[in-house]
């Protein structure tokens, strides 16, 4: 089986093709900690997340080192596209936390084959458009929503994007500290603190600090934050 092919944005690849993509590309057993690439680098490269168990943080620091992360990536995923796409350079730093296998595609290959497979261009035009919706959604969010509204909304995207069942509830797959949690808003982690807290006290949700771990124990009423009418 092609390693390409658990890949979302090359969906309805014929294996051959993804043969020849993975020929011309370079894989990497990426531990956790190690820095794919800054802010500011040559955007001269599309990373593909093919196994493993983790994700890729895509973030930026400011000037006073307060933290923001823009989204996480992990098995079936792309990221770095944009960048080759337009020629650029990179807008935010990508660091792996867990251990993924990634496929490293050169531009100039998935530039090649963007230019010859009208299907990537289908397939991308569904990611980048399902990206831009979640960014207007944060961005309507940060306008009109409490910080509690925001950060209920983003740990039930986490997980329903990747979260698991246990005995004690759906718990959020690898590891967020609550410095974690309040890069996801921008916010401050003693703010985030405050709001784990009260839905820990509530029985809501089971935060172990130690592990990093996040289990939302009464999703009912968990989701009831974030859109009450609707429920």
């Amino acid at each position: 089986m092609p390693a390409l092919s658990g890949v979302a944005v090359f969906a309805g690849f014929e294996h051959a093709e993804l043969e020849r993509i993975a020929a011309s590309s370079r894989m990497i057993e990426a531990r956790d900690g190690m820095r794919l690439f800054a802010e500011g680098d040559a955007a001269d490269a599309v990373y593909a997340v093919v196994g493993g168990s983790g994700h890729v943080r895509i973030g930026a620091l400011d000037r006073n080192s307060k933290g923001l992360m823009i989204e996480m990536f992990g098995v079936g995923d792309i990221f770095g596209e944009i960048g080759v796409i337009e020629g650029g350079t990179r807008t935010a730093d990508a660091v792996v936390e867990g251990h993924l296998r990634l496929l490293r595609i050169s531009g100039s290959t998935f530039m090649q084959v963007l230019s010859t497979n009208p299907l990537l261009g289908t397939n991308l035009c569904g990611l980048l458009a399902a990206r831009l919706r979640r960014t207007f959604a944060m961005f309507r969010d940060a306008t009109f929503e409490t910080l509690e509204v925001r950060l209920a909304r983003q740990v039930l995207y986490l997980a329903e994007r990747d979260g698991r069942r246990t005995e004690q509830g759906l718990r959020l797959a690898g590891r967020f500290r609550q410095g974690d949690l309040a890069d996801l808003l921008g916010a401050t982690t003693r703010s985030i603190i405050t709001i784990l807290n009260a839905w820990r006290a509530t029985g809501m949700v089971i935060y172990d600090a130690t592990r990093a771990q996040l289990t939302i124990c009464r999703e009912e009423e968990f989701r009831q934050l974030v859109s009450p009418a609707e429920h």
